[in-house]
């Protein structure tokens, strides 16, 4: 018997021991100083493309000692007023931490202009492009991209020569098209807008703004000395030989930003 009562004041002495344990933790816990951020409430999921309401929020607190670079991402609940009635571009549900790259808006003029180099002007210029040889979506202003067309100057078929009164029979303004098996590849041109857009799908249907005009790109060229750049020029040459034909794209790599 002895034995057992000594079994079960251990276990008391345990327990005892464990709530004192945790009644200091979570004193101290109180103590630890902490910054809050914007959350969202637990019950609470805010679908992409609606607006924050102050009833959404609820403050997320983190401890200062582990915000780290936080700050540069999410939002302060203090500054929570500067965020409701804003568009979100993802879905959060309950629990999430508000992002700042949630609440990204669509740019509201085209960037360029900004070369330092000496003698050298950025221009934008717009292209008629074939959105049936390439889903738009998946083109974003800051991508390469180099034009594909049938080359204005492929060589002609030759004709077997003919005796001169068929040769006059034919008339002088006959029409002869290329051969098909000449391309002209020029690039590659950095893209500033696709249509209306001049930022990446998601930002634009969140702010619930419909895209137009797909098939026109506007790209960047430079002046150099006063002069269009070789490669845009033979491009525009391109683009008015053919009577403005939308042109196929060739996309290249995207940097990697990591």
């Amino acid at each position: 018997m002895k034995g057992i009562q000594g079994l079960i004041v251990a276990a008391g002495l345990g327990l005892a021991g464990a709530a004192f344990n945790w009644a200091y933790l979570h004193s101290r816990s109180r103590d630890i100083e902490t910054v809050a951020y914007v959350g969202i409430k637990p019950d609470v999921t805010v679908q992409r493309g609606e607006r924050l309401l102050e009833e959404h929020l609820e403050p997320i607190p983190v401890p200062s000692q582990s915000v780290g670079n936080l700050d540069q991402f999410a939002v302060l609940y203090s500054d929570r007023k500067t965020v409701v009635g804003m568009n979100i571009r993802r879905t959060l549900i309950g629990g999430s931490i508000l992002l700042q790259d949630d609440l990204k808006t669509p740019a509201l003029d085209l960037r360029f202009g900004e070369t330092a180099q000496s003698g050298v002007e950025e221009r934008a210029v717009g292209i008629p492009v074939d959105t049936r040889t390439f889903v738009p979506a998946l083109v974003n202003p800051g991508d390469l991209v180099s034009f594909v067309a049938t080359s204005p100057t492929a060589v002609l078929p030759t004709l077997a020569p003919l005796p001169a009164a068929k040769t006059e029979e034919l008339s002088p303004t006959a029409d002869r098209s290329p051969s098909g098996d000449g391309l002209e590849i020029i690039g590659p041109f950095k893209v500033l807008s696709l249509g209306n857009r001049l930022g990446a799908v998601d930002v634009m249907r969140a702010a619930r703004i419909p895209q137009v005009q797909e098939n026109v790109m506007m790209i960047l060229v430079r002046m150099e000395n006063g002069k269009l750049e070789p490669r845009a020029a033979k491009l525009l040459s391109m683009v008015e030989t053919t009577s403005f034909r939308p042109l196929a794209i060739m996309l290249h790599p995207r940097q990697d930003t990591k």
